[in-house]
């Protein structure tokens, strides 16, 4: 009997070791695949994009928006980079025909910088940016501008509001990515909802409006005024019929730097020079073109250009 009892002893040790070491690895294995999905939790939580949030500079909007005659806009979508909570306002310039201005200027820890500009034009359909081509929008026509890779500018207009972007910041602000700040912009006086992720459109290129079509007068003349503004021509392109007399009237309107010299072809090879000393001053050329084509005119520094079509 007690050598059967012994072996009983000796057999059950073995089992209750063998039960220990399983409970063992089970609570190991337990543990590893906790911690393993926890890591994974973490990890897609951490990659995430934040949800999207109600924008920091909204209240500094709202403060400055009472002293504005238009409703001040700000941007949905901007790069992770830039901080919006230190985004900084001013009002002190105003807009190529003296209008209200306000600026935004949003930087980042790195040196990236954007500046948002808001004004009413007084004449729109004068104000174009020189040297620009125009790009299809969500608002519509807008206008693009690269100056050699130095500083990426972009005008969109909103209702009668227009919005003009400028960043030198262009490998944190291509062209794709401010137009898709462009086309997010929204009123801050809906605490406008902002998030770092979005599509970015193409940016796609319009065809240029037909040129004016000058008419001929009483006197057998095809008669126009040229008049350069800030933001360049106006008539920018316009035709005439070859072998018909042209009278040009050339006038500038406000502060227009080097626009004030013109250089106008008057035919293959040939140009003619004016210069205005004033807003008040006038420039006027005669001529008769002789062969059909596109003829580009331009200012001395060629920062305005235009193009004067001669048809048959």
């Amino acid at each position: 009997m007690r050598s059967t009892i012994l072996g009983k002893a000796q057999t059950s040790q073995p089992s209750k070791t063998r039960k220990v070491w399983y409970r063992q690895w089970w609570f190991l294995l337990s543990g590893c695949l906790t911690i393993g999905v926890l890591a994974v939790v973490a990890w897609q939580v951490s990659s995430s994009p934040p949800a999207p949030t109600e924008a920091p500079e909204a209240e500094k909007i709202l403060n400055t928006q009472a002293g504005m005659p238009f409703q001040i806009l700000i941007p949905a979508y901007l790069p992770r980079v830039f901080d919006r909570a230190k985004m900084t306002i001013a009002v002190e310039q105003s807009g190529p025909g003296g209008e209200p201005m306000v600026e935004l200027t949003y930087r980042s820890r790195q040196g990236a910088v954007l500046f948002i500009r808001e004004w009413v034009p007084v004449n729109p359909d004068l104000e174009i940016m020189a040297t620009s081509r125009p790009i299809q929008t969500k608002w519509g026509r807008g206008w693009l501008l690269n100056q050699a890779g130095n500083l990426l500018v972009m005008w969109v207009d909103i209702g009668p509001l227009r919005i003009a972007m400028l960043s030198p910041s262009l490998q944190v602000l291509p062209q794709e990515q401010l137009l898709a700040v462009a086309e997010t912009m929204g009123p801050a006086s809906n605490r406008q909802v902002f998030s770092f992720i979005v599509e970015p459109p193409k940016v796609r290129q319009m065809e240029p409006p037909p040129p004016v079509e000058i008419k001929i007068n009483e006197e057998g003349v095809q008669e126009l005024t040229l008049v350069v503004t800030p933001g360049g021509y106006s008539p920018l392109r316009f035709a005439v019929k070859k072998g018909v007399p042209v009278r040009l009237t050339f006038r500038m309107l406000g502060q227009v730097g080097c626009g004030n010299e013109l250089n106008f072809p008057i035919g293959a090879g040939s140009m003619r020079s004016l210069s205005l000393s004033s807003p008040d001053d006038k420039q006027v050329l005669e001529f008769t073109p002789q062969e059909t084509g596109n003829f580009e005119f331009f200012c001395g520094h060629l920062m305005y250009r235009g193009v004067m079509t001669v048809k048959e």
